[in-house]
């Protein structure tokens, strides 16, 4: 199994206990009525919300989860019960896999390391996969810690809920305005149809952004194709790509 297929291989694992760690507020509007600190500069206006930051990605970020929380309760796309929990029963099968060959394969790199090791380029190559293994072993650890307790199952369920709604929402949005898929890390991304929302939403006042100092940033994800790699278009492949969960995608054998 080369290194390449070995990040294939854990990329649920990375996902799933990086959002963990972080606690990521993945999907969530800020419930007050103003962002950031009152003596901040206002940047953007979002379904009436004041923005204040000096960061533009700060902005762009803020503005997206507020309009898409409003999507998500307009466009009736809550994740249910049984979507979380299919996720979760999901998440137990894949880790349990990923830890045995993380654990397998750490064992490998560990012995040529110390008894045939290479030199050079591959010697480094091999040094750094060790480090990005027991890193990532290190985290589930972590993350395992914290398992059995009302915080972790409430973590969980966040997470589990963001991810179910992300998807929702790629899906809706797909279907209303269409467009080029991208691959991202939380699964295929309608970049055409998110570029046409917000444009929709400035048009109608629902987005204004005040600082346009900042508004080439945050234009820029949308507009850039260099960006991103895009899903081929031929084949049906961008309906089965928004269609399909990534996290029910069966991998190939060796992934």
């Amino acid at each position: 199994m080369n290194r390449k297929s070995m990040r294939g291989r854990h990329y649920w694992s990375r996902i799933w206990v990086g959002c963990l760690l972080l606690l990521l507020p993945l999907a969530q509007t800020p419930a007050q009525e103003a962002y950031g600190k009152s003596d901040t500069p206002l940047a953007a206006e979002a379904r009436g919300v004041q923005i204040r930051t000096v960061n533009p990605d700060e902005m762009a970020y803020v503005i997206k989860q507020i309009l898409l929380r409003h999507y998500v309760e307009e466009q009736g796309l809550q994740a249910t019960d049984k979507e979380i929990a299919a996720l979760l029963n999901r998440k137990q099968e894949v880790m349990e896999k990923d830890r045995k060959v993380m654990e397998v394969r750490r064992k490998q790199l560990e012995k040529t390391l110390a008894f045939n090791p290479p030199t050079g380029d591959a010697r480094i190559r091999l040094e750094k996969e060790l480090a990005s293994l027991n890193g990532m072993q290190q985290a589930m650890a972590e993350a395992d810690s914290r398992a059995g307790t009302p915080e972790s199952a409430a973590a969980e369920n966040r997470v589990a809920r963001a991810f179910v709604e992300q998807w929702k929402v790629n899906q809706a949005l797909y279907r209303q305005y269409g467009g080029r898929v991208i691959y991202q890390q939380g699964g295929a991304e309608p970049l055409d149809a998110y570029h046409e929302f917000f444009k929709a939403a400035q048009k109608t006042g629902e987005l204004l952004i005040v600082n346009k100092d900042f508004e080439p940033a945050f234009w820029r994800y949308y507009t850039t194709d260099s960006l991103h790699k895009f899903v081929p278009e031929s084949g049906n492949q961008e309906e089965q790509a928004i269609n399909t969960p990534w996290w029910m995608m069966e991998r190939k054998t060796g992934q």
